[in-house]
């Protein structure tokens, strides 16, 4: 049983004592982030603010109840051209492709490693297979759900470290990392779901502060993730 107590309490201290500023690279991944999501807004709806606006609207009318007010606030979202269709899927492959830099980052800071801001173009050199891995894992994910609703979410924590997997081992294949992360999870989903768990509360606050909180929680979050990874990892390379 991984203490989880131990891992946070490590996680904050390797994040203190990062030679290059874990929230510097944490930012600029999330603004970039920001960025690509208002001009998916820009490019779908003419507004870079639509999504925000639209929530609004959506929480106001949920509130009120009010049952025709919904169904035209849901007549009023404009279908996706092919256009938009395909920014939006150029925008999510981009996130993705610098999430996996940021893993990579991540991983070099957890060795004491000075990790330069460059790290985050990282996962460029793996685009192909991390797009490959997430793209199965969705689809696996999704076909689980049609289940139910319970092995959708097991499905989920059973391919929790495939992308690690992709990043860490070049001789694998997507297919592989994903095999490999249901053996690296087998008797730890619940744990990992715990781990989850204990972070809701941060979660909610960081809802609160507009998403300025994630500056802080997604590098402390990642770091405790890549803990449980690494306790297993040693068993299958």
């Amino acid at each position: 049983m991984i203490n989880r107590a131990e891992i946070k309490y490590e996680a904050k201290n390797i994040l203190r004592t990062a030679r290059v500023s874990p929230y510097i690279v944490t930012l600029l991944m999330l603004g970039i982030g920001y960025a690509l999501d208002r001009a998916v807004d820009l490019v779908q709806n003419g507004s870079l603010l639509y999504s925000y606006e639209l929530r609004r609207q959506y929480l106001t009318v949920m509130m009120s109840g009010d049952a025709d007010a919904m169904a035209r606030l849901l007549a009023s979202i404009p279908e996706d051209t092919a256009m938009s269709f395909f920014f939006s899927i150029l925008v999510m492959l981009v996130t993705l492709v610098l999430s996996g830099g940021f893993y990579i980052y991540c991983m070099g800071v957890r060795k004491g490693a000075e990790m330069p801001y460059s790290t985050l173009a990282d996962g460029l050199s793996v685009a192909g297979k991390l797009i490959w891995c997430e793209i199965q894992m969705a689809v696996k994910v999704f076909l689980w759900s049609m289940l139910f609703f319970i092995p959708g979410i097991v499905a989920l924590y059973r391919y929790r470290f495939a992308i690690y997997n992709v990043l860490t081992d070049d001789s694998i294949s997507a297919g592989e990392a994903i095999r490999r992360s249901c053996r690296q999870t087998s008797g730890m989903k619940w744990q990992l779901f715990v781990l989850d768990l204990s972070f809701l509360g941060w979660n909610i606050l960081a809802n609160m502060t507009f998403g300025l909180l994630n500056i802080w929680l997604t590098p402390y979050r990642t770091m405790c993730d890549l803990a449980y990874y690494e306790s297993v990892q040693e068993n299958f390379m």
